[in-house]
């Protein structure tokens, strides 16, 4: 057993989504890991074995999931959500190139922001739904 390793980790985090295939698209679309499409959810995979759980806004069980709010930076604008996102790269200039990678897949990205949040270098986008994404770079320890 490592002792360094938190006790608990990060299992799921619950999305309620318009259109799952499209969600499930854009989500994989960052570099997320496909892990299933099924009848009424999809499932996503982040480093490290945790989930992103799609289901539709309109579904029962959706609708008895209570709203959550995430993200360093809190909440920006209307976002209904805020997920935060680390790629694997420490460098601004890692970073650049995975934002040409998520440009040149189709989606529309804001800028590098000129400051930095914590030592992060990141920048922000929205999914389908109207959902907040930031994504920084990775720690610099």
């Amino acid at each position: 057993m490592n002792d360094n390793l938190p006790v608990a980790a990060f299992g799921h985090f619950v999305m309620k989504v318009q259109d799952i295939d499209i969600s499930y698209q854009f989500y994989t679309k960052l570099g997320l890991r496909p892990f299933g499409m099924f009848p009424d959810l999809a499932i996503i995979e982040l480093r490290g074995g945790t989930h992103i759980l799609l289901f539709s806004k309109n579904d029962e069980l959706a609708s008895s999931l209570s709203s959550s709010h995430i993200g360093q930076l809190g909440q920006r604008g209307a976002f209904n959500e805020q997920l935060d996102l680390m790629i694997d790269g420490k460098s601004r200039s890692d970073l650049e190139l995975y934002r040409a990678t998520l440009m040149e897949k189709g989606l529309s990205v804001d800028a590098i922001a000129q400051d930095q949040f914590f030592g992060h270098d990141y920048f922000q986008l929205v999914d389908p739904d109207g959902n907040g994404v930031t994504v920084y770079t990775s720690h610099t320890e």
